[in-house]
């Protein structure tokens, strides 16, 4: 923390003392900062960079922690530089986007965790192949269980229409709260 060299108190509670009366826990003024006198802030820095170079070479690392980090200087810090996995692009479709949309809005550390650990595209492959598959066996089922034939389709194809458009929508509704909403 600082002290305050000169005794007397603020004119009001808020009020600092003057920037010339601080002085740092080190016992040096801001100015000359906690460090040696005659190295500079790069100085400083470039040395700890090699500390961390040489102690990297004294024990390398193996296997998949062996990753390298880049860094780049920003305003006087040093930034790693991290990039996203590389992910193949992939054709979502409608259950997948749902599911996109569901975990972005309601479970937003599983997103996070699945989109940086680049799983999310995977994941969304996974649950689009396995809605489709629900749908169309659910359906298949359904319309065996209502009597739902090729011999309606050919004799009232509106009839038959209208009844498989309701088994779909069933369907579609059960994979969405069993498998996209869960």
């Amino acid at each position: 923390m600082f002290t305050n060299s000169t005794h007397r108190p603020p004119s009001t509670p808020w009020a600092s003392p003057p920037a010339t009366s601080r002085r740092w826990g080190c016992g040096r003024s801001a100015a000359q900062s906690c460090r040696p006198s005659g190295i500079s802030f790069l100085q400083t820095v470039k040395k700890a960079d090699m500390m961390t170079t040489q102690n990297n070479m004294k024990h390398p690392m193996k296997g998949a922690n062996s990753m390298e980090v880049t860094y780049r200087m920003q305003n006087g810090f040093q930034v790693p530089n991290l990039m996203m996995p590389s992910v193949p692009e992939v054709h979502l479709g409608k259950y997948a986007e749902l599911r996109r949309a569901y975990l972005k809005k309601r479970r937003r550390v599983l997103y996070t965790n699945l989109k940086t650990s680049g799983k999310l595209t995977e994941h969304l492959a996974e649950i689009e192949q396995t809605a489709r598959k629900m749908v169309e066996q659910t359906v298949a089922q359904m319309a065996k269980a209502e009597g739902v034939t090729e011999a309606l389709k050919a004799t009232d194809p509106l009839r038959w229409t209208g009844l498989m458009n309701n088994l779909r929508h069933s369907a579609e509704e059960l994979v969405l709260s069993d498998l996209i909403y869960n």
